[in-house]
């Protein structure tokens, strides 16, 4: 039964390093990069005010950093604990969710999405709608 609680342990670390961890790391790289390039394109196409951006995304950017910090942290705590089995779940689940999840990097509807969703009042929606049309 011990054996079975280990097992089942790994796979609960490896699944939430997969679904969770990497994905939230992931996210927050995109912050810097790609969102922030795509903020800058709004300002240029008169979307969003350059106010706005300056106001919210260096509180999105140092949020998504602390979050990633504290459970990539985290996991890394619990994996060490259970070594090596523990360690080798968390990477083996932390690069597969890296390579699913990399499309969050890269320039696509998913960052329109985000976004829509991190400056919700702030933006000129009949403008934005036309861009994308135009873009995609």
């Amino acid at each position: 039964m011990d054996q079975f609680g280990t097992l089942f342990f790994n796979a609960i670390l490896t699944l939430f390093a997969l679904f969770a961890a990497a994905p939230i790391v992931l996210n927050t790289v995109a912050t810097f990069g790609v969102q922030k390039r795509f903020a800058q394109a709004m300002i240029e196409e008169g979307i969003i005010s350059k106010e706005d951006v300056q106001r919210i995304q260096p509180k999105k950017q140092l949020a998504g950093v602390i979050i990633s910090l504290l459970v990539v942290g985290a996991l890394l705590f619990v994996s060490w604990r259970s070594a090596p089995f523990g360690l080798i779940c968390f990477a083996v689940g932390f690069v597969l969710g890296l390579l699913k999840f990399m499309k969050v990097t890269q320039f696509n509807s998913l960052t329109v999405q985000q976004f829509q969703r991190t400056y919700q009042d702030c933006y000129d929606e009949k403008k934005l709608r036309r861009y994308v049309e135009k873009i995609f």
